[in-house]
């Protein structure tokens, strides 16, 4: 009996519920997880885990470290005043007014040939200080073995065509590697790997937080949703458009291995207008508070309530 009694313990224990939060990729559209970190800590949601890629790894890495929402607030506070992606490839005033946003600039500057003989010579766009002075800034010298909370970060090697889930090492590199924008920023080598964005293999990380034991993975999706468009001027546009659907469809294949997906209402903010994160702070409370219900229901039936009493 008592080995019949041990046994179910250990299978009890084995089974203990263990949450993942996964925050995923989208530049300035990422700062909506500090208001989905603010409603999850009010309402008292278990984070037993973090994995974030890009942007979610800045913020998931910081709350890691500190589990503070004041520490990550001031994320939003510094990427505000960067200029890094603040990136002109237009050449007249009424370019400039019309077509704002860099994708935009950047098929300009692919139809007029420029880029075919200037920028393809180059590795990079900008050396990427002022986002290493902010990740500095925010982790320092700290490393993994040092966060509040475990924690992962997602980046692609360059090299081998591939996933790689940083957990350990200093905080630093993990995160300016999963935010290094292939073509934008320089790759970051670590442990002989040649490291970029993690955006690119793994939006929303939530495989890396299942790898990490969670057997229940909330996910936050900041990406942009693919929009109906009738018309396309040019071969570049053609080209972009085609890239963001296979990128549509494999997210929406990760998203589904999630428990719950939070989608904040971020669409509507460039990946590189930093100028508005208030804004996108609070679509992201107000996606997580709505997500809320949700997220309590199925952790109840993941907890029975013998077992709570039982065990808890």
């Amino acid at each position: 009996m008592l080995s019949r009694y041990g046994l179910e313990l250990k299978v009890v224990a084995k089974e203990k519920l263990k949450v993942g939060l996964a925050l995923g990729g989208g530049g300035a559209r990422g700062l909506a997880h500090i208001g989905v970190l603010k409603v999850l800590e009010r309402e008292n949601i278990p984070i037993d885990l973090i994995t974030g890629t890009s942007m979610g790894a800045i913020i998931g890495g910081v709350y890691a470290l500190k589990e503070d929402i004041s520490a990550i607030e001031k994320i939003a506070e510094k990427y505000s005043k960067i200029s890094e992606f603040n990136i002109d490839l237009s050449f007249g005033e009424k370019e400039k007014k019309d077509k704002p946003f860099f994708l935009k600039k950047m098929s300009d500057f692919l139809k007029r040939g420029y880029i075919l003989n200037l920028e393809l010579r180059r590795k990079y766009i900008n050396d990427g200080e002022g986002v290493k002075k902010i990740i500095k800034d925010l982790v320092d010298d700290r490393a993994f073995t040092d966060t509040k909370i475990p924690f992962a970060a997602v980046a692609a090697d360059l090299v081998k065509g591939e996933k790689v889930i940083i957990r350990k090492g200093k905080l630093f590199d993990a995160l300016l590697a999963s935010a290094s924008i292939p073509g934008m920023f320089p790759p970051v080598i670590l442990d002989k790997k040649t490291l970029v964005d993690g955006g690119i293999v793994d939006v929303v990380p939530i495989e890396a937080a299942q790898s990490l034991e969670a057997n229940f993975v909330i996910g936050v999706n900041v990406s942009q949703t693919i929009k109906k468009r009738a018309e396309f001027d040019n071969a570049v546009e053609i080209f972009f458009r085609s890239d963001s659907i296979t990128s549509a469809e494999l997210r929406k294949l990760q998203l589904s291995f999630a428990d719950v997906v939070i989608t904040p209402k971020v669409g509507r903010f460039h990946w590189s207008d930093f100028s508005k994160p208030e804004q996108c702070v609070r679509e992201g409370e107000v996606a997580a508070q709505n997500a809320i219900s949700e997220i309590k229901q199925k952790l109840k039936r993941m907890q029975p309530r013998w077992w709570r009493k039982l065990f808890y």
